[in-house]
């Protein structure tokens, strides 16, 4: 069947609508640009300086961590002696407020990786995210001394795992928080005990130990903390899109690497 010019040209600027109305949806902020408490790209390629995509401009001192090539452009390779990044003038989300903390992880070695932790270390008030080692396995954990919460997919096999950690508003203990890896919900397995977290007495670190554990080995990109409880189809979207969907930033001629 032969199209005449004027079918043509619909079916051209149709598609050119289709195109626009997608990149667009794509590249639209998934979330409230307020409630952004802090997203890093680690796309700088070097430096000693993470710059924050959020608008609250809490950029990252960066010890020792150097780039590599990561999940989206690049991503921070971590020694497991002492490199870490410090969250500059930030202490955390507070109390019993929602939150959502997302990142993408990849290590061979089994340990209690070091990932996010702020708050005073004492019951209820830590606030700390980690790997849980069982035998030649880890999983994703959040702790606040007193009480646990990890799940039951292996994230330390050597390859790149995409995690996620909600606290839904109106709870209350560790394990009313929701854990992901790679989109799937984790079983909650732990002692649970309520909660009252620390966002006031020290700033974020990345990748250091707490007492008795260590501090992280391997690589760490696109991490970003929400001040709300995101669902599974926002936290699959940024896992598939990158976070620069939700940072409003200019998306970089880039390819997911494996």
């Amino acid at each position: 069947m032969k199209y005449s010019l004027h079918q043509s040209l619909i079916v051209y600027f149709t598609l050119i609508l289709f195109t626009f109305v997608a990149i667009n949806f794509t590249n639209a902020a998934l979330i409230d640009q307020d409630t952004i408490e802090v997203l890093y790209l680690f796309d700088e390629g070097e430096g000693e300086v993470a710059n924050d995509n959020s608008l609250q401009g809490r950029d990252g001192a960066i010890t020792g961590a150097t780039y590599t090539d990561g999940v989206f452009g690049t991503a921070l390779q971590y020694d497991g002696v002492d490199d870490n990044l410090i969250v500059t003038g930030y202490a955390g989300i507070g109390g019993t407020e929602p939150r959502t903390i997302l990142f993408w992880f990849k290590s061979s070695e089994t340990r209690d990786h070091s990932f996010v932790k702020w708050g005073e270390n004492v019951r209820g008030r830590k606030y700390y995210i980690r790997a849980h080692p069982s035998g030649e396995q880890c999983f994703l954990r959040i702790e606040v001394n007193g009480g646990q919460n990890y799940g039951n997919d292996d994230i330390c096999d050597g390859e790149w795992h995409h995690c996620a950690l909600v606290f839904p508003a109106d709870s209350d203990s560790v394990k009313d928080h929701h854990l992901y890896v790679d989109g799937v919900l984790q079983e909650k397995i732990g002692n649970d005990v309520e909660m009252d977290s620390d966002g006031d007495t020290q700033e974020i670190n990345i990748g250091a130990r707490l007492t008795g554990h260590k501090f992280l080995f391997g690589y760490l990109d696109e991490l970003a903390i929400f001040s709300t409880d995101l669902d599974a189809d926002q936290i699959n979207a940024l896992r598939e899109n990158g976070l620069q969907t939700a940072a409003s930033v200019d998306p970089q001629e880039k390819l997911t690497t494996s």
